[in-house]
């Protein structure tokens, strides 16, 4: 894992950036979100962004107070982010995606996807959680899998790759 540089953290947010350049312009970005999904085809250039959560009543305070609670529980941890990716999932599958991701096929191979990288998920919370206080984010990629804090924002970022589409959860650290 690196510490993560300084970045825009416009693209920390709920945001998708096909085409990742020094200043943002092509893609889109949920200004009152605190916590989305993102399916994006780098070929295409496209993305689709599901808002899981938004500013204000409806905010992602019990995702990021469960996290924090014990961020050395990979366990837990896990069954957290699976229990929000299986939201997404079915928001997707009762939606008219543009883009063509198999949730089939998704919804078998991120637990494993989430399993796997138990360790890494772990390291990542922790360094989401210690973002808070004003320590660096993080940036953690291997083949299939990253996660990342952003130095910026604070912002989570999960992703995972099933076929040639990259899906991303993305985390305020406070809504």
């Amino acid at each position: 894992m690196d510490k993560a540089a300084a970045e825009n953290a416009e693209r920390e947010k709920c945001t998708c950036d096909t085409q990742l350049q020094s200043e943002p312009n092509n893609g889109a970005w949920v200004k009152n979100a605190t916590a989305c999904w993102s399916t994006e085809d780098r070929g295409r250039q496209w993305c689709d962004i599901t808002v899981q959560s938004l500013e204000g009543p409806i905010s992602s305070n019990t995702v990021v107070g469960a996290l924090f609670r014990d961020p050395t529980d990979s366990a837990a941890l896990v069954d957290i982010f699976h229990d929000q990716f299986q939201q997404f999932a079915a928001s997707s599958l009762s939606s008219n995606s543009l883009l063509a991701i198999d949730m089939q096929r998704a919804t078998k191979e991120v637990p494993a996807l989430l399993k796997e990288n138990e360790s890494r998920i772990s390291s990542c919370v922790t360094a989401f959680r210690d973002a808070t206080f004003g320590k660096a984010g993080i940036r953690d990629e291997s083949d299939g899998f990253r996660c990342s804090v952003g130095e910026t924002s604070g912002w989570l970022r999960i992703e995972f790759r099933i076929g040639d589409l990259w899906i991303a959860y993305m985390l305020a650290p406070n809504a």
